[in-house]
């Protein structure tokens, strides 16, 4: 218990000290980045930490990491200092950091309840089942101890004697950050952190949500909006109960096939005679395609719920079964995976407020290189790396999806702000190059030391995934959408271009088919 108010206590601490940071760097957003000051915070005093003792200015011990902090809130000092008194970019009205929070007293409170339950809800979990055993368990709890007792940077390797970790290992280093200065252990550490980071994609995707609800509507100069919703004209003026969905649909809500599991252990669905047609065989989900074994009212298979992260069945054009994992976040939470696509889950989020913050004009400015030209501030283009550097030190994997969508989100707002033509297109490459090139040298000593499985790119002709999993898996995700596109059909008719929209999809259809390949 004292370890978790501890641990709630230094969290919430740095939210606050770093939120006059976020409120200069996300202007745009209504929240001013509230919501994601903690995540921002953590992210921001970990790289400070990390590449200062990577240079060896710095030593892994309590005074470097006190240091590293220092140098955050020497930044939110001088944040604070140039924005009081200026003019709210996205208002138009006077104000300070001062009157914004006492304007957005319910919001503050909604999300600092929020995050206080999430924590605790999941800490709780956690302490009923706290052993790190099993699957990739004891290997993360090893990356935290490893770090815990590396005297300098890069962290040393747990199994392998003289070699440093090679493996994106960032998150693991953000664990040890606050076990050292919270004086926890490595195995509650390993607890608490999953908790956290819960808790931290709580607010999250809470604050995003809000975001996009609640975000202003502005005439761009070619006379376009920014963002155009009708469905947004019939919301009040501040929503702060629909937001809620953000994290329940995130963090909560499973695939279908635990619906499913419970269907087929009643057997519903399952014919009566041999030889008519089968739903759980044609399905083709491994244990779902056999009989019912028990006439339990659940099913009693040893960690039946395993079902539900592998439910994509695939097959090579020989027939030949090959296992496809598809986690989703309640499942790794339940699991306790501490593993590196839970840890930058937070931070993904992250990189969300960043390309919404870039369309909706949050870093206007003038930034150039080599004759190329953008429409971002230096300000922009260094969050953006930042952001992008730090989830791919995270968890690789998020970088391609992360940095296509803010890429594209600043091709959004260029196309608002000017209309479309192909000069577009060079703004969008040259923004991703620029922003890539920025978040490789950003977390160069990483890239020094890391080695990689992957050893190219292969063309993957032979692993062709059924429709059917696919409802599966996302179907849950999906109803929300349904549901809004049934508002939107019954609400205000407009004339519907049946031609562009077709071919639309159709092309983007034809598009990730051939790049799937």
């Amino acid at each position: 218990m004292l370890n978790f108010l501890t641990w709630y206590l230094t969290i919430t601490l740095l939210g606050w000290l770093t939120f006059p940071l976020v409120y200069k760097l996300f202007p745009a957003l209504k929240d001013r980045g509230y919501s994601l000051a903690r995540a921002a915070g953590l992210l921001i005093w970990g790289y400070a930490f990390w590449l200062l003792a990577s240079l060896g200015a710095l030593q892994n011990n309590l005074g470097g990491i006190l240091l590293g902090l220092a140098i955050l809130v020497g930044l939110s000092a001088w944040a604070a200092r140039t924005v009081n008194g200026l003019r709210l970019a996205m208002s138009g009205v006077e104000g300070s950091i001062v009157s914004w929070l006492k304007s957005n007293i319910r919001l503050i409170t909604t999300i600092e309840i929020l995050f206080f339950l999430a924590f605790a809800f999941m800490a709780i979990i956690r302490a009923a089942n706290p052993e790190a055993l099993g699957t990739e368990k004891p290997m993360e709890l090893a990356f935290i101890n490893a770090i815990l007792r590396s005297p300098t940077f890069p962290p040393r390797d747990p199994w392998l004697s003289g070699y440093a970790i090679s493996y994106y290992h960032f998150g693991y280093i953000l664990a040890a950050m606050l076990a050292k200065l919270t004086a926890t252990s490595g195995s509650i550490t390993f607890n608490l952190m999953t908790a956290l980071v819960f808790a931290l994609s709580a607010v999250g995707a809470y604050g995003i949500l809000y975001n996009l609800l609640n975000s202003d509507r502005r005439p761009s100069p070619k006379g376009m909006l920014l963002t155009v919703d009708r469905f947004q004209d019939r919301l009040p003026s501040t929503v702060h109960g629909l937001p809620f969905l953000g994290p329940l649909f995130l963090l909560l809500v499973s695939n279908f096939e635990g619906f499913l599991a419970m269907l087929h252990q009643w057997k519903i669905f399952w014919p009566s005679k041999s030889g008519t047609f089968n739903f759980w065989v044609w399905l083709d989900m491994k244990e779902l395609s056999q009989p019912p074994d028990s006439l339990m009212p659940i099913p009693d298979r040893f960690w039946w719920w395993w079902r539900a992260s592998r439910v994509i069945q695939d097959y090579d054009l020989a027939g030949n079964f090959r296992e496809t994992i598809d986690e989703f976040p309640f499942f790794s939470y339940l699991l306790g995976d501490l593993h590196p696509h839970v840890l930058s889950m937070p931070f993904a989020l992250l990189a969300v407020a960043v390309a919404l913050n870039l369309f909706l004009g949050g870093w206007r400015g003038k930034t150039g290189l080599f004759g190329w030209q953008l429409n971002v501030s230096k300000t922009g283009l260094f969050v953006t790396a930042l952001v992008l550097g730090g989830l791919a030190f995270l968890n690789t994997w998020d970088i391609l999806i992360a940095a296509a969508l803010i890429a594209g989100a600043y091709l959004l707002f260029r196309v608002a702000e000017l209309g479309w033509s192909w000069s577009r297109l060079e703004d969008f490459i040259f923004f991703g190059l620029l922003t890539g090139l920025a978040a490789i040298l950003l977390y160069l000593p990483f890239y020094l030391g890391f080695a990689s499985q992957a050893g190219g790119i292969l063309p993957n002709l032979i692993n062709p995934t059924r429709g059917a999993h696919l409802w599966v898996m996302f179907g849950t995700l999906h109803l929300p959408i349904f549901f809004w596109m049934i508002y939107l059909w019954r609400g205000e008719k407009v004339q519907a271009d049946w031609k562009s929209g077709f071919a639309l999809a159709l092309g983007l259809l034809l598009f990730l088919w051939l790049f799937s390949w």
